[in-house]
């Protein structure tokens, strides 16, 4: 039987730029807080600790989720002002370490992350463009590839596009 794959947004540090004012007012009346003016300081403020608890949220989701111990691989590519290189694959021990990195970057404004064609997407935008990056969840057998002596040494070369192309393999 196949199995059916879910594309879901997790997270958007943008989120609000579709928010209206009513939903703002509604939020308040739900959490009980008093509503302040459209635009204003304090409302500014409501929406930038909503975007906090969001992010707090997601990580503890993470952090406590089913794939919380599980390697994965970032792959993907950035974009810059000349141009959008391919990235050099990395290798992480979970997928909130993976998340932290693709958006660590100087100058991330915002980004989301959500899932698509079994891999968790994070879009990482930024005054020259957006970073696209992959993170693709290892199975065993992939876990037991990376970890295979040649990967250890510092400079060994890896090729951003070796673990594409041997994709069913690694995850």
């Amino acid at each position: 039987m196949k199995r059916k794959v879910v594309n879901s947004v997790y997270f958007d540090s943008f989120w609000w730029m579709n928010f209206t004012y009513d939903e703002y007012l509604q939020m308040c009346e739900d959490y009980e807080r008093t509503p302040h003016e459209e635009d204003s300081r304090g409302y500014w403020d409501d929406i930038y600790e909503e975007t906090e608890n969001d992010w707090d949220c997601f990580c503890d989701n993470m952090k406590y989720g089913p794939f919380k111990d599980c390697k994965c691989m970032i792959t993907g590519n950035l974009g810059l002002w000349n141009g959008h290189p391919t990235i050099v694959p990395v290798l992480c021990d979970n997928p909130l370490e993976a998340v932290k990195k693709c958006i660590s970057g100087r100058g991330i404004e915002d980004w989301d992350v959500s899932t698509k064609d079994g891999y968790i997407e994070v879009n990482a935008h930024h005054h020259d463009g957006t970073n696209c990056f992959e993170i693709h969840l290892l199975s065993k057998k992939g876990e037991r590839e990376v970890e295979r002596e040649k990967y250890l040494y510092e400079d060994y070369n890896i090729k951003p596009w070796w673990f594409k192309k041997i994709y069913g393999y690694l995850y």
